[in-house]
């Protein structure tokens, strides 16, 4: 009887042993932390959010704040995080698709009356409007505006390639991006095609993308920045292009009249008419050409005040009214940090009226192209 007894309580003290070990075991789990880091991408595994990826850290068994939803997108595969957090590290990927139907998208474009397409930073986060361009991991965006001055990004999946200053196409519902020496093309907006151009010619060598502006039947004016074979200088070329082709085309060199092509931060097209947007010390000085083959002429300085201490990088011309323009504009300060872009209202002899606004977007651009719809 005494055995038994002695059996029955060393049973009973291994139990509360063993209790008390798995006790202190779930406190040490649910006090310690646990990182979760989670890549929201698009169907081309391109980021959607910035700065990416989303970094959570907190104790196991503590509430998980984190939601999935992103406006425009829908989740695409399954979302594996609990309600709270696990008991060890997980790094994660959340597929998503646009929200839009491929009509919808194709309605959305069609309709918009301003298109824009620029990149976006998701390397670094914003802080008051305001984001260090140091450290880059640009991502290809679109943005679509029906009075110019508020945008609203295109929810589609973008290209599975770093693109650095894309210009846009999009004709005969087939959206056309193109960047360094590539053409992009998709119908679908999500599965693209990629060609590399031949970007050279007797007159300049190593040729890199500047712009594209809409020609008639299908056709472009593809701008090019590139090397003069003979002074070795960096000249601006266009060549007139299909949109399955630029080969066999002669390129002619853009009578600029001695504007340093350095000094170029955007070209636009308004009509037939061809706009040259030169950096001038801390102002924006405008050139123009009745076609792309005429002569460019000063017209306008602009004066940007507000931009004492930084460089402008970027500038776009829209029309936005009869006899009335909007100039849009980026800058960066010494120390890489750029802000929100900017807009100008110009009258019909673009001199400035008012003071400058920042433009409403969804993501600060980093390079950016606007234009009217039809127009480049």
């Amino acid at each position: 009887m005494k055995k038994r007894l002695g059996l029955l309580i060393g049973v009973l003290a291994g139990l509360l042993l063993l209790l008390g070990y798995v006790f202190y075991a779930l406190s040490i789990q649910r006090g310690q932390d646990t990182t979760i880091r989670i890549h929201q991408v698009d169907q081309n595994g391109r980021p959607i959010i910035s700065p990416g990826p989303i970094t959570l850290v907190g104790k196991a068994g503590h509430r998980n704040p984190f939601h999935p939803e992103i406006e425009g997108y829908v989740l695409a595969n399954r979302n594996p995080l609990s309600a709270n957090f696990p008991r060890h590290n997980q790094t994660i990927e959340l597929k998503y698709r646009s929200a839009l139907t491929l009509t919808q998208i194709r309605q959305t474009l069609a309709k918009a009356k301003y298109l824009q397409v620029g990149t976006q930073n998701t390397a670094t986060p914003v802080f008051n409007e305001a984001q260090y361009q140091g450290k880059k991991e640009t991502v290809a965006r679109i943005s679509v505006s029906g009075d110019g001055r508020s945008w609203t990004k295109l929810p589609i999946s973008y290209p599975r390639a770093q693109l650095d200053n894309p210009s846009l196409l999009y004709q005969k519902r087939r959206l056309t991006l193109f960047d360094g020496t590539n053409r992009y093309w998709t119908t679908n907006f999500k599965d693209w095609h990629v060609q590399r151009l031949a970007l050279s010619s007797p007159l300049f060598k190593n040729g890199r993308i500047q712009t594209v502006l809409p020609g008639v039947a299908s056709r472009q004016y593809l701008v090019v920045r590139a090397r003069d074979r003979q002074t070795q200088r960096s000249q601006l070329y266009y060549q007139v292009t299909q949109n399955t082709t630029n080969r066999n085309q002669s390129w002619h060199q853009l009578r600029l009249n001695g504007v340093p092509t350095n000094q170029v931060i955007g070209i636009n097209q308004i009509g037939q008419r061809v706009y040259v947007l030169r950096r001038y010390r801390q102002h924006i000085r405008i050139y123009r050409a009745k076609q792309i083959n005429g002569s460019f002429k000063s017209i306008a300085t602009v004066k940007l005040s507000h931009t004492q201490r930084a460089t402008v990088t970027t500038a776009s011309l829209l029309p936005v009214a009869k006899h009335r323009y909007q100039l849009n504009f980026s800058s960066i300060s010494h120390q890489d940090v750029q802000t929100i872009t900017n807009y100008q209202q110009l009258d019909k002899r673009f001199r400035t009226v008012g003071s400058h606004h920042q433009l409403i977007t969804d993501y600060l651009w980093v390079q950016f192209q606007t234009s009217q719809q039809g127009n480049g």
